[in-house]
């Protein structure tokens, strides 16, 4: 039976396979790729305002993930431990506060939080603002005493003015075919890679790259349970490898390195996971930080989450430190 739920991955996954696995889009979306760069054109590109604090955008130019949520936390953490007073604010994406902007808590629901901004919070500890008008949650940020802020993607954002810009690539699947939405996976041409701060790629790069760019990786750090935290045993094991995410295929990739046989469950990205389907897998379940950000309870014992940390390059790290000691000097 088709589920909206089940129609959506598999509108997902087809468009993942024109967009990276064709060398040409398909041509009826051609002119509709030419027709979104003539509507976009004038509202794309980096805005000129100056923030009231240092304000460091990391974002992509690509629809989906490319390990942004990751790099954030990395970045947040080095911040925060060099004394710094940080905030994150994000969109808040499948999330419904009663109002906006919305400063997270550890205990809302994705339905009111989003689960990136919920997953953010949780790994990090540090207040987050979620709001559709990104200049609106700097300014709650602000209000409420930060020093810094990352925005969590957000580079296509024009209201938000911003000072140090990252863009994040996924070394795997690059640009694609290059086209822009819909054709393509762009949200914006390549030009716009001119205009950014500093470019990370996300290791291993097995896709052809046509900028230069300093390469990180996300380092495992385990895969425990949610009921006591306990360490999953893994070569050999078959588990059930659940994956709402922008590219399930990494996840996937990943889990079998560490020795595990899967059965794959692909889901659309942001979906909501129905309970009692969870329920009625044979286990044991790994999913990632963000799918498990969805859960509002707990639905079976052996389900445990793959966590991952940024490693990011010293180079990086230093010149955003810097910038925010010399930003308003």
């Amino acid at each position: 039976m088709t589920t909206p739920r089940t129609l959506r991955a598999r509108l997902e996954r087809r468009a993942h396979r024109w967009w990276y696995e064709r060398a040409r889009p398909p041509w009826p979306l051609r002119p509709l790729a030419a027709v979104y760069g003539r509507l976009s054109s004038g509202r794309l590109g980096r805005p000129s305002g100056r923030p009231p604090v240092p304000v460091i955008v990391i974002g992509n130019l690509t629809a989906g993930g490319s390990g942004k949520t990751p790099v954030v936390e990395a970045l947040v953490r080095d911040l925060a431990e060099a004394g710094h007073a940080v905030a994150v604010i994000s969109r808040g994406y499948g999330g419904r506060p009663p109002k906006h902007p919305h400063r997270v808590e550890t205990g809302d629901r994705a339905s009111v939080a989003g689960d990136e901004a919920l997953a953010v919070h949780r790994a990090t500890g540090v207040p987050t603002w979620i709001d559709p008008d990104r200049r609106a949650a700097l300014d709650a940020a602000v209000a409420a005493g930060a020093e810094v802020v990352v925005s969590d993607d957000g580079l296509q954002h024009r209201a938000l003015p911003r000072s140090f810009e990252i863009c994040v690539i996924d070394g795997r699947r690059g640009f694609g075919n290059g086209a822009l939405l819909p054709a393509g996976p762009l949200r914006e041409p390549l030009s716009r890679l001119a205009s950014v701060d500093a470019i990370l790629v996300k290791a291993p790069q097995r896709a052809a790259i046509p900028v230069d760019g300093e390469s990180f990786t996300l380092r495992p750090t385990g895969i425990r349970s949610c009921a006591d935290r306990s360490e999953l045993g893994s070569f050999g094991q078959t588990i059930d490898a659940v994956a709402g995410i922008a590219d399930p295929a990494g996840f996937f990739e990943s889990l079998r390195t560490a020795g595990f046989e899967l059965r794959r469950h692909r889901l659309a990205d942001h979906a909501p996971i129905d309970p009692d389907w969870l329920a009625a897998l044979p286990g044991p379940v790994v999913m990632t930080t963000k799918d498990a950000a969805r859960l509002d309870r707990m639905v079976r014992d052996d389900l445990y989450v793959a966590t991952v940390r940024a490693e990011l390059p010293d180079a990086l790290l230093g010149r955003v430190r810097a910038h925010v000691r010399e930003f308003g000097a």
